[in-house]
């Protein structure tokens, strides 16, 4: 099943090596400010995101990622 939630833009899985192995990435691009600075931030929509990732991974058991990358599209993100 495909992950969907508000302001996804696209979502991939990667893989990050480093020195103590590997490690499963789910990657959502999302058109929310991640930064609380910019006053179009919603913290609200910015957990919603964060909460509907979860649930989408604990419903789907063949997914084994262990981080959750959000990364903003917008600008402004400094």
């Amino acid at each position: 099943m495909a992950f969907k939630s508000p302001h996804v833009a696209l979502v991939s899985f990667s893989v990050e090596i480093g020195a103590d192995g590997m490690t499963n990435v789910m990657l959502i691009e999302t058109d929310l400010h991640l930064n609380a600075r910019p006053p179009g931030y919603d913290a609200a929509a910015v957990q919603r995101l964060v909460r509907d990732a979860r649930d989408y991974l604990a419903g789907n058991a063949d997914q084994v990622v262990a981080l959750i990358r959000l990364v903003s599209n917008r600008g402004g993100q400094t």
